[in-house]
């Protein structure tokens, strides 16, 4: 029978480097590098259901989600978020498209002038 690992590694370490203490040392910091998809909050109007609703009188009006991501589209029909840009190139993941009629607004998130500062946050401002 032949032993693999499961996080894809080629060998198995022997079984005492295990049990060794490891070694506690803060991460270094590192700026990372800026995506080409700016920052952005998207405050739309969700689509909902309730089955206890009786007429549509009795709906919300005011059911606004609030959605943060990469914009990686402003486009006559959407409004397209990414939670998630791949390296080297290979594309996009978890990308939310909102149709502009339900869009109320959308903000762009730029980065502080405490760039370096990780305690800072990012400031709001109008796009």
């Amino acid at each position: 029978m032949q032993e693999v690992r499961a996080d894809g590694f080629d060998r198995l370490d022997p079984l005492g480097a295990a049990s060794a203490d490891p070694t506690i040392a803060p991460l270094p910091l590192l700026e990372p590098e800026l995506p080409q998809y700016p920052l952005a909050m998207v405050e739309w109007h969700d689509a909902w259901f309730d089955l206890d609703l009786e007429s549509p009188d009795g709906c919300r009006q005011d059911y606004l989600v609030h959605t943060v991501g990469f914009l990686v589209s402003e486009g006559p029909r959407f409004v397209s978020l990414a939670q998630e840009v791949l390296p080297d190139g290979e594309g996009l993941r978890a990308v939310t498209h909102i149709p502009l009629p339900i869009v109320e607004r959308v903000i762009r998130l730029q980065r502080s002038a405490e760039s370096h500062d990780r305690q800072a946050s990012p400031h709001l401002a109008s796009g």
